[in-house]
């Protein structure tokens, strides 16, 4: 039996080059969050990985669980640690707070103490957050390795504060990881999402879709209150340093 020779399937090997092009692989910039969040996060970057792309975490010097000197994850991911002028311990009692109110207290706490628990934290997120936001937009060498990376797309937890806003400097995508705020106001403001107050609960209310008229009352009642103070918490805080950065807001 003969077989053909091999210059012979050389057309049909240029027409498969033709129709099925090589795939390339992307740069991806990650912001992670803490604790369960950089498990998400992690989860995501390593299929990616797994999937021949490269991954670069910016991360700040003060995390508390993103561990950069972990040899297991450096072999994966290229870590790249920014310097900022809070400690570990400030940022891990500030998420310990938002933790234990969210998943244990919230529930059984009052009505104003829902609105005025959660805009505490805020604030304390706020200020860490603006913190952050100096030491990654305002180093100059940090923004230059970032604009030489050439990155096509940024995945971005939203409980990073501005993660966005580096996006857009960078003029790269932007895709966030999940979706999760209080009172989901992130989602509703900025995403523009969806969100029929007569059954779908704010979070970190415990109901269900199907709420009694009390229960739709204090949901109603929540996603007020959490817009309200999330748009007075943002003007106070962020809405300068946009305009420092951008130029207008």
């Amino acid at each position: 039996m003969k077989f053909p020779s091999p210059l012979l399937l050389l057309p049909s090997i240029l027409l498969l080059g033709v129709f099925f092009p090589a795939a390339d692989s992307g740069h991806f910039l990650a912001f992670p969050g803490e604790h369960s969040h950089w498990l998400n996060m992690r989860t995501i970057i390593e299929e990616l990985v797994r999937r021949n792309h490269k991954v670069t975490v910016l991360v700040p010097d003060a995390s508390p669980s993103v561990n950069y000197n972990s040899s297991r994850d450096a072999a994966k991911f290229n870590f790249l640690v920014f310097k900022v002028p809070f400690s570990r311990s400030d940022m891990n009692n500030i998420m310990q707070d938002f933790i234990q109110f969210s998943m244990y207290k919230a529930h059984n706490s009052s009505l104003l103490d829902r609105f005025l628990v959660p805009l505490t934290i805020m604030g304390k997120f706020s200020q860490i957050g603006k913190q952050q936001c100096d030491a990654m937009l305002k180093n100059q060498q940090l923004m230059a390795t970032l604009r030489d990376a050439a990155f096509d797309v940024v995945i971005l937890d939203p409980m990073v504060v501005c993660g966005d806003l580096v996006a857009d400097v960078l003029g790269v995508p932007l895709v966030l990881s999940l979706r999760f705020s209080f009172g989901s106001t992130l989602e509703r403001h900025c995403g523009q999402a969806p969100m029929p107050a007569s059954f779908i609960p704010a979070s970190p209310l415990p109901y269900s879709d199907h709420m009694t008229f009390g229960e739709r009352l204090v949901n109603m009642l929540t996603y007020t209150g959490m817009s309200v103070l999330s748009e007075l918490t943002w003007k106070m805080t962020l809405d300068s340093f946009y305009t420092e950065i951008k130029g207008w807001c």
